[in-house]
Formats: C-alpha cells, sequence, structure tokens
C-alpha cells in the first residue's frame, strides 16, 4: 500500500479521477469545486451520512467507496469555503485524524456547525484550539454532558479570541456544564450573540454562573438566545439582574420558558430602567396572562429604547385586562401631562417580524414573519394598534406625543398658562401649526374642521383669562399719565 505523505496529495490533486475516490458523482463534483476553488463564498458544505438534503450541490453524502483523506486535502487547501456543517466524522481513527488535521490546514472557514450526530466531540479540539479564523461556533443535538470540560478548555487556551457567535443548543447541558463554557467565554472581547437554548436541565444555578460571567467580563454581547430552557422566576430574575451591565445588548430571546411568571417578567423593569439599551424582547410561546403583560406595561414606563415585543397572542393568555394596561403604557389619556409621559417607543407588540423596503423609496415597512394572516398585528386590540403605529411613524418622542395629545384631548385646558399673559400666544399658535404638518397618516378621522374648532376654543379660552387684564390696564391709562402699558408688564 502507498504510504500517502502531503507530498504525494499534491503530486496527484490534479490527475486523480474523483469519481475514483467517491461514491457519487454528486461528491465527486464536489470534490472538484474544492479542488479548483469553485466554491462559492456564501454556500456552506454539509457532511453528513444522511441522504435526506434538498440542495445536493451542498451536501457531501458519507457512504462507503468516499475517501476521507482527499476530502480533507482538499478542504485544508480551499481559499472560498466560509461554513462547514459536521455531521458525522469517520469511523477509523487515522481518516478522523486526517481530516482534522486538513480542517486546521483550512485558513477561510470563518463558521463550523457541529451536530445531529454521534460524533467524538473531544477529536475537534485541536482545530478550536489553533483555528485563527473561526468567528462562529455552533453546537446542537449533542450529548456534552462529558465533552464540556473538553470544550471550555480548548476555549481557554485559545489564541485567537476572536469568536463572534457561540451556539450551544439541545446538548443536554446541565449547570455544572454551562458553568464551565460560560467561565471559558469570558474572555472573548468580541463575542456578540450567545445562544444557551432547549437545555432543559439548566436551572437557577446555571443561570446564576450566566449571569456572573457576563457581569464580571469584558463581553459586549448583542444578542443573547436563552429560549426552551425552562428555567423559572428565580432564574430570570438572577439574569436581569447581571444583564443591567450589558451597555450593548440589543436583542433577548426569552421565548418557550413556560416556568416564567408575571414574578419574573416584573424583575424585567431593572433591565428596562438601567443603561441597557435593550430594543427587541422575545417572549413567545409563553403564557404570560394578564398580570405579566401588568408587569411588562408597569416595567416598560419611561423606557426608551425597547421597540419591538415578540410574543404570541393566540397562547399568551391576555385578554382585555391586559390590553388596557398596554393601552396605558402606549397612551394615558388621565390628563396631557400624563399623555406626554406616556411611553412613545415601543411600536410593535406580537408575533415576529422583519423589515422589507418600500417600493416607493421611502423607509423600510414592517412585516410579520407569520404573514399568512396578511395582518402585523394579528391579535392586538384597535386601540392598541393605533398608539403602536403612531409610535413607530414618529422618532421624534415629542413628536409621537403631540399626535396623541391632539388625538386624545379635543379641548387644551390653558388656565395654567395664564401667568404668561400674551407671550403666550405665538407659542400656542406654533404648537398647532407644528400638529397640523406631523399629523399622521392614522389621524384622518381629525379633519381639518376638527383642527380649526380646536384652535379657535383654545383662543377663546385665552382671550377669556388673558386680554381682560389688558382691557383693564386700558381704562387705568385713560386716569393715568396716558402712556400705554404695555401687555407683557
Amino acid at each position: 500500500m502507498i504510504e500517502r505523505d502531503k507530498k504525494y496529495y499534491d503530486m496527484h490533486a490534479h490527475i486523480i479521477d474523483l469519481n475514483y475516490i467517491t461514491s457519487s458523482k454528486k461528491n465527486a463534483k464536489i470534490l472538484g469545486r474544492l479542488r479548483d476553488d469553485a466554491w462559492h463564498k456564501k454556500d456552506y458544505l454539509y457532511i453528513t451520512d444522511l441522504d435526506d438534503d434538498e440542495d445536493g450541490d451542498k451536501y457531501f453524502i458519507v457512504e462507503e467507496g468516499d475517501d476521507w483523506k482527499w476530502l480533507a486535502y482538499f478542504l485544508g487547501r480551499n481559499k472560498q469555503i466560509r461554513g462547514l456543517n459536521l455531521c458525522c466524522l469517520p469511523e477509523y481513527e487515522d481518516e478522523v485524524d486526517a481530516f482534522v488535521e486538513g480542517l486546521c490546514r483550512n485558513q477561510s472557514i470563518e463558521r463550523l456547525g457541529v451536530g445531529s450526530c454521534d460524533i467524538d466531540f473531544s477529536s475537534l479540539i485541536p482545530y478550536i484550539i489553533n483555528s485563527s479564523n473561526l468567528r462562529s461556533l455552533e453546537l446542537w443535538d449533542l450529548d456534552m454532558l462529558e465533552s464540556a470540560s473538553s470544550l471550555a478548555m480548548a476555549l481557554t487556551q485559545r489564541q485567537y479570541k476572536s469568536l463572534t457567535n457561540f451556539s450551544f443548543c439541545q446538548n443536554n447541558l446541565d449547570d455544572d456544564s454551562l458553568t464551565e463554557i460560560t467561565t471559558a467565554l469570558t474572555g472573548y472581547p468580541y463575542l456578540e450573540t450567545l445562544n444557551v437554548s432547549e437545555n432543559s436541565s439548566i436551572g437557577a444555578i446555571g443561570c446564576a454562573s450566566l449571569g456572573a460571567s457576563i457581569r464580571s467580563s469584558a463581553l459586549h454581547l448583542e444578542q443573547i438566545i436563552l429560549c426552551g430552557n425552562d428555567f423559572d422566576d428565580n432564574g430570570l430574575q438572577t439574569l436581569a439582574a447581571a444583564l443591567t451591565n450589558a451597555t450593548t445588548l440589543r436583542n433577548m430571546h426569552l421565548s418557550r420558558n413556560r416556568l416564567i411568571t408575571a414574578t419574573g417578567l416584573r424583575a424585567l423593569s431593572q433591565l428596562f430602567s438601567s443603561a441597557c439599551p435593550l430594543e427587541t424582547l422575545h417572549i413567545a410561546k409563553m403564557n404570560i396572562g394578564d398580570e405579566g403583560a401588568e408587569a411588562l406595561a408597569d416595567g416598560l414606563r419611561g423606557n426608551t429604547t425597547l421597540k419591538h415585543l415578540v410574543l404570541t397572542t393566540g397562547s399568551a393568555g391576555i385578554t382585555s385586562t391586559g390590553w388596557a394596561a398596554f393601552s396605558r403604557l402606549l397612551c394615558d389619556t388621565s390628563s396631557i401631562n400624563n399623555t406626554y409621559r406616556s411611553n412613545h417607543t415601543l411600536e410593535h407588540i406580537g408575533d415576529d417580524y422583519y423589515y422589507s423596503s418600500n417600493p416607493d423609496g421611502s423607509g423600510k415597512l414592517f412585516r410579520s414573519r407569520n404573514n399568512y394572516s396578511g395582518a402585523c398585528f394579528r391579535g392586538i386590540p384597535p386601540a392598541v394598534v393605533q398608539y403602536l403605529k403612531i409610535n413607530k411613524q414618529y422618532h421624534s418622542l415629542k413628536d409621537a406625543a403631540k399626535i396623541k395629545i391632539g388625538r386624545c384631548h379635543t379641548d387644551i385646558p390653558v388656565e395654567g398658562f395664564f401667568e404668561y399673559k400674551l407671550k403666550f400666544v405665538p407659542l400656542l399658535v406654533s404648537w398647532f401649526v407644528g400638529f397640523r404638518t406631523r399629523k399622521c397618516r392614522n389621524c384622518h378621522n381629525v379633519t381639518t374642521r376638527e383642527f380649526q374648532r380646536r384652535e379657535l376654543s383654545v383662543m377663546y379660552e385665552l382671550i377669556r383669562g388673558v386680554p381682560m387684564l389688558a382691557v383693564d390696564g386700558q381704562l387705568k391709562l385713560k386716569s393715568s399719565c396716558g402712556r400705554k402699558r404695555k401687555f407683557d408688564e
């Protein structure tokens, strides 16, 4: 048997019959693209032993007759491939070593995904330690209980702290294994996304370790995904306290954590009132009920960052009582001052979302991902929707406040401004002019005639209260030196 070394592969790379070292024409074509640097940079390579792919030109289906060593050689020398999903490894140890060696030689792979297979994860440790270009490591559907220590060691020993995304989902993690891994991640200052989802054995201790890592490290997380872990209110309280120091966090996913109640959601108020610039909160597929809705509404009073509250209206358990709390949050009509101090930032409550370009070129349009219903605000009462739309249309909080005041308060009390006398008139006129120019597309029910009626009503009240002082002053002038009295005296 011919001994294969790197010199052998270099000599035979362009003359080897690819059909001879693969089990199918499709696999031979993939090797050809890797060999000839004809791989599209946006395409991921999937290596699997399950023939269930829909996009055949990206899936290398391993069967008898496929040469793992040649695959490793071409993978190691390719300079275009950016992503690799690995769902199986060779059966024999020498082939595993050859494949990992080839993987370590590659300098273009930025994303590695490993999962959905019975794989000895420890064999990939050399690559994780030595890869200089790796930016994203995603592990799913693996039994990590025995490998957590090895992974934590590799992350600690890794010289290049360049990871921006780390994801481990459905990996049977418990509190101890999570503690080991999150402790190792504290040395990664560029980490933007941390995904720890669908690990049902994580409890309050795991949340505490995760929170401690976030609090004590120099992480600059922008997104944290904690879906389907089933931790309870104590866990969320611990996390919320830790995340108040996360000054870069913009997205937080808590969906499918069904043990969280209104008590846990109430703990988020300290996060909403902190320096954390959270813009999106996902709590989909959670039955929060009216108490949970009221807890969120109370916590969001005074918040000026959260724009999207993603929840499943059909299973959230919110009745008219809970929606009334959101309505008061968005527009408290009990007084003009309370309307002005309402929340003018939150612009979406409901299903998941995305933005698409407006056909007329005027910015972006909000869309629901669950658009089969044709409604972005499916299940949201119209009284709440109207205020969400106003918040979305106006980026200026003052503009949104003026629109709400104009819509909800037909007669503006001016008695409190009488002390300013006629100095208040220019401000009053300016306010109504600004209101007319900012009138939103959702305010068609407020007609031009209605605006005129309100202006005349306010001016009438002002004339009743202020000019009588001027008339009185004029009467006194006739018996004095004949000098006109200034209105603003």
